[in-house]
């Protein structure tokens, strides 16, 4: 945590006890005046006198009861008060966030330009991805022209195995391309704790960006959109080096567009992990982010218990005491 961090973070977890500083200012104001013998005794001896009569006591030195009392009574009401600049772990948090994989079936995912089609190597990605997750919980919904359950929030990663095998362009009632229609199912599914939706497919209208945008004020859900496919300079280029495909160019500029409509991260399908290793890093920065408002604030106070607990020694000492 950075020094600026630390100081807009810094707040009391119990300021009340802060009021106790108004008596014990008043206290010690009292007790410093009752110390000064001179004031006593100046209405009653010659002045010139004064200095030679009057014995100082030990309550105006420095290392006197009164003020290591000035020093110890404020640093306890300050460890009592509970300073606090940093969150622990919360003892409820999960090792992950919610995902909800939607996966998009229409026949355009059944273009060859990703070997072996596209539908497949979405399939391997998101496997990859869940390898990677490990036993964090996963949820898999299907669209075309709408929007389907699959498989809800679970953390087995067979069963979501089992279920990315089953499916299949256009198995799905509707034709189409409608991603906004899972958005109900989303919503249902991270309404508890928030997650990620993430948005496998090769494109979106117009309509599914503009019904995107109502996520914008949902900060709860962080939105990623995994493209799938070839641009069409990339299908150029392949044709160039004798590699012809009649594939549909990835509409890549669609789902920048659907991303940024709901405040979300957009990203292409790599060749190598290096996508998906990108997209792990985009679930557990918000799963972090998120995480944090629900994790309890440190108490500093107990930073303190030393330094006091020392300075109360000196009172062990043979007279030390504060006089009345």
């Amino acid at each position: 945590m950075t020094d600026l961090s630390l100081i807009i973070n810094l707040h009391f977890l119990r300021p009340g006890w802060f009021l106790l500083l108004i008596p014990f200012a008043v206290i010690t104001f009292i007790l410093w005046r009752s110390g000064d013998q001179g004031r006593q005794w100046k209405a009653v001896i010659a002045p010139h006198l004064l200095p030679r009569m009057v014995v100082p006591g030990n309550q105006r030195q420095l290392l006197s009861p009164l003020w290591i009392s000035v020093l110890v009574i404020p640093m306890l009401v300050m460890a009592l008060a509970g300073p606090s600049w940093t969150r622990g772990e919360s003892p409820f948090a999960v090792d992950e966030a919610s995902l909800v994989i939607a996966f998009d079936l229409s026949e355009s995912m059944g273009e060859r330009d990703l070997q072996p089609d596209r539908l497949q190597r979405g399939r391997s990605k998101i496997l990859e991805l869940a390898r990677v997750r490990g036993d964090a919980y996963s949820a898999l919904v299907a669209y075309a022209g709408s929007g389907h359950m699959v498989l809800p929030l679970s953390n087995d990663a067979n069963m979501l195995l089992h279920y990315l095998d089953a499916l299949q362009v256009g198995m799905l009632p509707r034709r189409g391309k409608a991603p906004e229609t899972i958005l109900p199912m989303a919503r249902n599914l991270l309404r508890k704790g928030g997650g990620t939706l993430l948005i496998v497919g090769d494109g979106a209208p117009a309509p599914s960006i503009e019904a995107f945008r109502a996520l914008r004020d949902e900060p709860e859900i962080q939105v990623i959109v995994w493209g799938m496919g070839k641009t069409q300079e990339e299908l150029d280029r392949d044709a160039a080096r004798g590699l012809k495909s009649s594939a549909q160019p990835l509409q890549e500029s669609a789902l920048m567009a659907l991303a940024d409509a709901a405040d979300g991260v957009y990203q292409r399908v790599s060749i190598d992990d290096a996508d998906v290793r990108q997209i792990l890093r985009q679930i557990d920065r918000h799963y972090q982010l998120s995480d944090d408002s629900s994790r309890p604030w440190v108490d500093g106070g107990y930073y303190f218990v030393g330094p006091v607990a020392l300075l109360f020694l000196l009172w062990f000492r043979k007279g030390w005491a504060l006089r009345w």
